[in-house]
């Protein structure tokens, strides 16, 4: 399998050698594969990341400790569609419903990723409950999701 002329290389002419030769450039070409696929989103990985990450925080009651942008995250997070490093998530400051100002009925997050131009609106209801030092609100939210910016 090696030879020795100074130094330890394979012998080509042992069939061994040449097994391990083919499957050392399979296994890089294999792994340049994988790491190039896991480490960007693709647009229907963002898409379906987000509608499941929508229905994830209505399926129950949600305690919010960090705030609604941190569930976002760790809901799309627990999806496993894509690198969660890349994940953009942006409120929005619409302060108006419907032309009036107001209180808000509902809060908008801006959802996209690094490297790509698509965007999509997360809408949650009721809108965020403020905190209270040493208490944990928990609410069930109601999501909706639309493409494009809030």
């Amino acid at each position: 399998m090696f030879v020795r002329r100074g130094r330890w290389v394979y012998n080509t002419r042992s069939p061994v050698a040449r097994v391990l030769m083919f499957v050392t450039v399979v296994g890089l070409i294999g792994f340049y594969l994988y790491v190039s696929d896991t480490g960007q989103w693709s647009e229907s990985e963002l898409r379906d990341a987000v509608h499941e990450a929508a229905g994830d925080l209505e399926a129950q009651p949600q305690r919010v400790h960090f705030g609604y942008d941190s569930l976002i995250r760790d809901a799309i997070e627990a999806t496993d569609e894509g690198p969660v490093a890349d994940l953009v998530i942006r409120p929005t400051d619409d302060d108006t419903k419907g032309g009036v100002v107001g209180s808000p009925t509902e809060d908008s997050f801006e959802i996209s990723a690094a490297h790509m131009s698509e965007t999509f609106c997360l809408r949650l209801s009721p809108p965020e409950p403020p905190r209270a030092l040493g208490k944990t609100p928990t609410v069930r939210l109601t999501a909706q999701v639309s493409q494009g910016d809030c």
